[in-house]
């Protein structure tokens, strides 16, 4: 059996450079065509073009005539031929590969693989990842313990768990008190949510009210900078700040956008003096301030965290690639609130914004220390 690889990242952009030139621009983009992938095509097991013609695409919005499916469907051939000559799969597919393997045991040997299955983080999990965990585990009693919040996803789009064989309409319950963070800072996290239309894994709406805290502590500190110079100053001076508080021990995170400014921040904290510790994954030390992108700081909980960089230009590259259609728009500003609200939560005691020039659209803060008011976000272009 060859051995399973990951696909290199690059593999959709060179399928629509070979094979997509009769995609409509707007369509061709290697965000649409994997989200295509991984939505329509992947969990209906399609093969060929005219089971792709065939097959729904129920909540995928963008619309798609036969000529439209026919030129993704040359993409997806292209994608897929490159795949089987670099012995290449890529998670979708060892997913989807590896469910359809485990409902061929389930039927020859009459037996599930495990008995239970636990999920954390399941609001990110792909349709192909949730077929394999319906394949891994029969359908019976406390098969599927599931633990999710909607308001954290920042991965893949949304998913209805009743359309891959999993029943939990009746069944879920709804956790409402935050044990890891100030009450003071659950506040100004929620309000990142204001305005989103969350729905949970029943597709049930998703309110961001009712939560609470049980602990209280400082208000959100926001530190306002001319430039990206004058920024790394002040956080510099709060990072020393706080090297000298009472308990010393505690981790201190600096939140940023991606690796790129990542590299800029470490580089010029340690120009200021700043000791900063490279983050390699596992937990982080509290020897000194480690510097992470907010994805990777999903999972993690520091005493003390700075979100850097959240100035008006601060939006994603990434949407660029959403103009496709409205309902994908309105799934890229859901993930992006979600992605602040992350970044946000990750403190435990003390939270501080910082940006350059105005702030960021996204960005709620106060103007007055008692009312949080949300700014509106970013149109359309």
């Amino acid at each position: 059996m060859p051995k399973v690889k990951v696909a290199l990242q690059n593999r959709w952009q060179e399928a629509i450079d070979s094979a997509g030139s009769a995609l409509p621009d707007f369509l061709r983009t290697p965000s649409f065509v994997q989200a295509e992938y991984e939505m329509a095509i992947l969990p209906n097991c399609v093969t060929s073009r005219d089971d792709y013609f065939a097959v729904s695409r129920l909540g995928r919005g963008v619309p798609l005539d036969r000529a439209k499916r026919d030129a993704i469907w040359g993409v997806v051939e292209a994608y897929r031929l490159r795949g089987r000559a670099g012995g290449v799969v890529d998670f979708g597919e060892a997913a989807t590969i590896a469910a359809a393997h485990l409902r061929r045991i389930a039927l020859e040997e009459d037996h599930a693989t495990v008995d239970r299955v636990l999920v954390d983080e399941g609001q990110d999990l792909t349709p192909a990842r949730w077929q394999l965990l319906r394949a891994l585990v029969p359908e019976q009693a406390n098969d599927l313990f599931i633990a999710e919040d909607s308001h954290q996803r920042i991965y893949g789009q949304r998913v209805v768990l009743a359309h891959y064989g999993i029943r939990v309409v009746g069944r879920s319950q709804r956790l409402t008190l935050n044990y890891r963070t100030t009450e003071q800072n659950l506040e100004y996290a929620m309000t990142l949510l204001q305005g989103g239309d969350y729905a949970d894994l029943e597709d049930g709406k998703e309110a961001p009210l009712n939560y609470r805290s049980a602990r209280r502590g400082p208000r959100p500190k926001f530190v306002e900078a001319t430039d990206p110079g004058d920024e790394l100053d002040k956080v510099a001076d709060l990072l020393r700040d706080w090297a000298h508080d009472t308990n010393p021990k505690e981790a201190t995170a600096v939140l940023v956008r991606d690796r790129s400014q990542g590299d800029r921040v470490s580089a010029g904290l340690a120009e200021r003096g700043v000791p900063i510790e490279v983050f390699d994954g596992g937990n982080a030390r509290p020897a000194a301030p480690v510097v992470m992108t907010m994805h990777r700081a999903k999972g993690t909980e520091f005493s003390r965290v700075v979100m850097f960089g959240l100035g008006v230009d601060s939006s994603p590259v990434s949407f660029q690639e959403k103009l496709y259609d409205d309902e994908a728009w309105k799934d890229a500003l859901l993930r992006e609130r979600s992605l602040l609200y992350v970044a946000a939560t990750r403190a435990r005691d003390h939270l501080a914004l910082s940006w350059s020039g105005r702030p960021n659209s996204f960005v709620s803060f106060y103007r007055t220390m008692a009312t949080p008011v949300a700014v509106n976000e970013p149109a359309r272009k």
